[in-house]
């Protein structure tokens, strides 16, 4: 019984597991996710049948860490106990750590060769082996020795010891085939010879599940380890796993009951009826077979969150799904969104106990999500299965995110499935299950719709259903994320059905409200008829500041609200404290990225409050909200009144939808307008420099959005806009390159083409250097290998083309021994610490207090001396280095006056402007 004695884990106090008791662990853990987690979505996207894939499964479950059946790494795990090195050596085993090419052989990928080598004679199909080589993350890469790339041939040492030793390699190949033929019992298969193919898919998604099985199973305080003294031969392997499954409380795999939606059902999910476009969008869905893509082109403010769930709903049950995947734009929409699909998680979670995710790098900063972290420990330590939603503490790593039953996140954790990067296939696994919905899917540029495309061609090549929403798409993008899934769809069915688009002219098309959608390899579209009234909003040029202040001046005169949007933190700034200045009577709020994440909250809190669908006469009265484009999507209030600088056509009627965005038309709560705001009035700030007065923006709008969009927005900008009428001729027209919007006279117009056109091509160039593409000829071997170098490429591997930024805490220092928040204006969270002492609570609460430095900061000539003087800063706090979430951490100390001083610049912060940066005064 040689294999019983070979070692799996050894921790520091002489604890072992022997490799078997592993394995078996790992079979345990992979049978219970397959009878009560897996999704029959994700199986269905391997091609394979359940039978099939169930023992499949099993069997890699068993053989995953065959590689650490070899001399080499018993020598290295055994030299950490002498007595279990001893015993192995009883045996008559070569058992060898310091062999002359320690690294090259890799438990997972030895086992990958163990499996499919002709020297060993058991000879698995290569697809099965690129399962067991991947998981550890990155499946085996495509690399040889003077053309030779079978691990045991070219480093025989490293598995057997000694070479040309028959004994050792007759004593280590009977291990091998002996673990073989244990898989083969515990799984089911007759022989190797029954095993089927596996399909790209399948090995991907096996990966991630073997990757899930294994982490599970490793867990010591679910499957604790032996005394060293113990009996390796008495353990009970299935007692060990019923304890460990009972312990972890997976959660249940959500399923949905909801094979067609209707009015009653949507009632009873959002308490009101569905209006037209919801009405329509359910429609389609209930009449599909065979769910794609759906693409909701509607006007802002209409309710496409509420429809998209109730098509999400149906839509899993037709397609087996076990979970959804809600992608939004940034870190703020996903908080004020989560509310939302926590409260529908929960409403069609009444029979199950499912899991919830928000998913982004601010979650663990994130107050309320993280008592529900508390709350869903406890939910584990209960006996109590009662049902609903909870967030599980297992699905908290970053790798797992999407993992769970409901994901909430920033687009990034979708479009990372198409990031050449380690652990992709976790990715896979969880989005393998569930329909995905992307919201204001035309919100990404030309590099973040590289890895937008591919990540829906790999879901269309999963069967995934995808949902996008936008209310200002370009005609192209849809084209493009139509045929792109399609793409993936043909890939799938192995290119045997044919596209068939009913004889509709799908790709023209440009009525609004329009849902546009595929059932199998069809096609279809629909213009959706909305029984209400188009909204006139009435738009005027300003050019100055002044202007600006006589506007205000006039029209919240008899009350109302307002809202200025600039393109540029620095310009709100400047606009926030010279409005305050000339409307000391009014209450003016400002709100860009800048602030911390607790004041962004509070500040959503006011402006909602204020401006907000139940907001009261008297509590929007002479309110100014001043803000950047944090201000144009998913924030649900409403201002009377519109200023806001040129941007390009799309953003600019994101913008506008909020804009007379409810009806206020209900004496009962009073919810009114003001006279002289009876009408939707839009006034677009013109700036224009000194240098180009020809060209009506500033510099800093220049900079953020390019002179091509700006222009050709500019020179069609109406006098009044339609809403929702006019939305899909003004976008159309403006990423329309056959209409030259009116500028072929224009001398700036040319070259604003060529620099449009340049940017666009660099960021798709800079994006293929880390996209993941399906592989060739149905192996994953290779995959994480970049095919498209690029010397020039600098930075982290990212689905954004975004500079590199230095992320801070800030606090203030009030005396030697305090540091604390820097407080809004109701002192909320007027808090102070010791500057030698601090609770882990306590380093939770400052890590909230973070945001970026602007870009200056990590410009490539001040980058270094940032990082230097920053860590020098650290020095005054060495206690709180200590604590596990400030560790690493750069933090800034504030002094009474809220201000401190980083290379040659002098910062300041406050809750009312945010951080501000000035260039130090030099005498001289």
């Amino acid at each position: 019984m040689i294999d019983k004695l070979l070692i799996g884990k050894v921790d520091n106090n002489l604890n072992w597991l022997p490799l078997y008791v592993h394995l078996n662990d790992t079979v345990g853990i992979m049978r219970c996710l397959l009878e009560d987690w897996i999704s029959d979505a994700t199986i269905e996207s391997c091609d394979m049948r359940y039978e099939d894939f169930y023992t499949i499964a099993l069997f890699v479950a068993y053989t995953h860490d065959i590689g650490k059946a070899t001399s080499h790494f018993q020598g290295i795990i055994s030299n950490k106990a002498a007595l279990l090195y001893d015993n192995l050596s009883e045996t008559g085993l070569s058992i060898h750590e310091n062999v002359i090419h320690r690294g090259k052989t890799p438990h997972a990928y030895a086992g990958q060769w163990i499996l499919q080598s002709d020297s060993i004679g058991l000879c698995l199909p290569q697809e099965i082996a690129n399962v067991i080589g991947a998981h550890h993350g990155i499946p085996y890469p495509n690399q040889s020795l003077n053309r030779v790339d079978d691990l045991i041939k070219l480093y025989p040492g490293n598995f057997y010891g000694e070479e040309n030793n028959k004994t050792q390699y007759s004593m280590w190949q009977s291990i091998w085939h002996t673990i073989v033929d244990e898989a083969l019992n515990v799984s089911g298969l007759e022989s190797i010879t029954t095993i089927p193919t596996l399909t790209a898919n399948a090995q991907i998604l096996l990966s991630g599940l073997l990757i899930v099985a294994d982490w599970i199973a490793s867990n010591t305080s679910l499957f604790p380890l032996i005394g060293i003294m113990d009996n390796p031969y008495d353990i009970d392997c299935n007692a060990r796993i019923v304890t460990a499954w009972n312990k972890l409380h997976f959660p249940e795999s959500w399923h949905s009951e909801i094979y067609s939606m209707n009015d009653q059902i949507f009632q009873e999910r959002f308490d009101f009826e569905p209006n037209e476009v919801q009405k329509a969008v359910i429609r389609a869905v209930n009449s599909t077979n065979a769910p794609g893509i759906f693409i909701l082109e509607a006007q802002m403010g209409i309710g496409k969150t509420e429809a998209t769930l109730s098509m999400a709903e149906v839509i899993a049950s037709k397609c087996n799904s076990t979970g959804i995947f809600m992608g939004l734009p940034t870190q703020a929409t996903c908080n004020g969104l989560y509310d939302r699909l926590y409260q529908w998680a929960s409403s069609v979670s009444e029979n199950t106990l499912n899991a919830i995710k928000l998913a982004h790098s601010g979650a663990n900063y994130n107050k309320d999500y993280q008592q529900q972290v508390i709350q869903g420990k406890s939910v584990i330590d209960s006996d109590d299965d009662s049902s609903g939603i909870y967030v599980h503490p297992w699905f908290q790593g970053n790798k797992k995110s999407l993992l769970a039953d409901f994901v909430i996140g920033t687009v990034d954790q979708f479009l990372m499935s198409s990031l050449r990067r380690r652990h992709f296939m976790l990715r896979h696994l969880g989005l393998s299950g569930k329909v995905v919905i992307i919201d204001e899917c035309h919100a990404y540029d030309a590099y973040m719709n590289q890895y937008l495309d591919q990540s829906i061609e790999w879901m269309a090549g999963y069967g995934v259903p995808v949902i996008l929403l936008s209310a200002t798409l370009p005609l192209n993008r849809r084209n493009d994320l139509i045929n792109r899934y399609l793409k993936g769809l043909k890939r799938r069915e192995k290119g045997l059905n044919k596209i068939c688009d009913n004889g509709i002219d799908w790709k023209t098309n440009i009525s609004y409200p329009l849902l546009t959608w595929t059932d199998g390899m069809s096609i279809h579209q629909i213009n959706i008829n909305q029984p209400m009234e188009n909204r006139t909003v009435k738009l005027h040029p300003l050019h100055n500041f002044n202007q600006v202040i006589a506007i205000l001046d006039d029209k919240l005169s008899e009350g109302g609200c307002a809202c200025v949007i600039l393109n540029t933190i620095k310009s709100a700034q400047m606009y926030y404290q010279l409005i305050k200045e000339a409307f000391p009577d009014a209450q003016v709020l400002l709100y860009h990225s800048q602030f911390t994440m607790e004041h962004r909250l509070e500040k959503e809190k006011i402006l909602l409050e204020r401006m907000g669908k139940k907001s009261s006469d008297t509590d929007r009265n002479r309110f100014i909200l001043i803000g950047t484009q944090v201000l144009e999507q998913s924030l649900d209030y409403d201002a009377d009144i519109l200023i806001t600088q040129l941007c390009p056509m799309d953003l600019l009627l994101q913008r506008i939808g909020r804009l007379h965005r409810h009806n206020r038309d209900d004496i009962k709560h009073h919810y009114s307008r003001p006279q002289k705001l009876q009408e939707a009035h839009c006034y677009v700030l013109l700036d224009s420099t000194d240098e180009t007065p020809d060209i009506p923006y500033d510099s800093g709008s220049k900079r953020v959005y390019g002179d091509y969009l700006l222009m050709r927005t500019f020179n069609i900008l109406p006098d009044e806009i339609s809403i929702p009428q006019d939305i899909p001729q003004l976008v159309q027209r403006v990423y329309n390159t056959d209409d030259d919007c009116g500028l072929t006279d224009n001398s700036h117009y040319s070259d604003a083409i060529t620099e449009f056109n340049t940017k666009i091509s660099k960021k798709q160039s800079n994006a293929k250097c880390f996209l993941l593409k399906y592989p060739r000829k149905e192996n994953i071997r290779g995959m994480l290998e970049n095919e498209n170098p690029d010397s020039n490429q600098n930075g982290d591997i990212s689905v954004r083309d975004i500079e590199s930024s230095i992320e801070i805490i800030i606090m203030k220092q009030y005396n030697e021994d305090e540091i604390g928040f820097v407080y809004s204006n109701n002192r909320s969270n007027d808090k102070r610490f010791h500057c030698h002492n601090l609770s882990d609570e306590d380093g939770i609460e400052i890590a909230r207090q973070r945001l970026y430095l602007p870009k200056l900061f990590s410009s490539p000539w001040m980058l270094h001396q940032t990082i230097k003087e920053l860590e020098d800063l650290q020095n005054k706090l060495p206690d709180w280095q200590h604590n596990p979430w400030l560790q690493g951490e750069l933090i800034v100390l504030l002094d009474n006056n809220n201000t401190a001083n980083l290379c040659g610049h002098r910062l300041y912060y406050d809750f009312e402007l945010g951080l501000t940066v000035e260039k130090e005064e030099t005498n001289g």
